[in-house]
């Protein structure tokens, strides 16, 4: 097994990640078939990272990126959904097909609480799909808890849970 490093993205990597993204939410059917254009902006890694950071696994020794999350710094923030005033987040995490069951969804979540605490954040919140049982599994086990009360449809026929985090 190769391993990897976790570190903010390149600006020649950013169009890559964020089809990366787009590619595993598309194999995993997350979207269904694209829902209202989702995955377009999620390809955007480009623009996400005019105002949030876009942090990428890369594997060692090679340019291969293996996955990429965006990190929401606070709730003002334009692509902050669920933040409270003291909260980070982090949204549009994506592992590729070929490198799941490595730990780098895993890597990539933990850098993100890593940044919340070296920023002073007393919690993380983040939404995700109901269908995303791999991705549920993976929070819950990082100490995530459901948020229902933060549950929200940011478009119809799209409902979204939330968990939070304290750090």
């Amino acid at each position: 097994m190769t391993s990897f490093t976790v570190r903010e993205a390149r600006p020649d990597e950013l169009d890559a990640a964020g089809r990366l993204v787009a590619e595993a939410y598309a194999a995993a059917d997350f979207v269904g078939a694209d829902a209202h254009g989702y995955l377009d902006t999620v390809r955007d890694a480009r623009g996400r990272s005019r105002h949030c950071p876009i942090l990428v696994a890369a594997e060692e020794g090679s340019e291969s990126l293996l996955g990429s999350v965006t990190y929401v710094p606070g709730p003002g923030n334009p692509f902050a959904e669920l933040e409270r005033p003291g909260e980070a987040g982090f949204r549009m995490l994506g592992v590729a097909p070929s490198a799941q069951r490595r730990g780098v969804g895993e890597a990539l979540v933990r850098a993100c609480i890593d940044r919340g605490r070296a920023a002073g954040r007393h919690g993380l919140a983040i939404s995700t799909g109901p269908d995303m049982l791999p991705a549920h599994r993976l929070y819950e086990r990082l100490g995530f808890r459901r948020a229902p009360d933060r549950d929200f449809d940011p478009v119809p026929g799209v409902h979204l849970l939330a968990y939070t985090l304290a750090l």
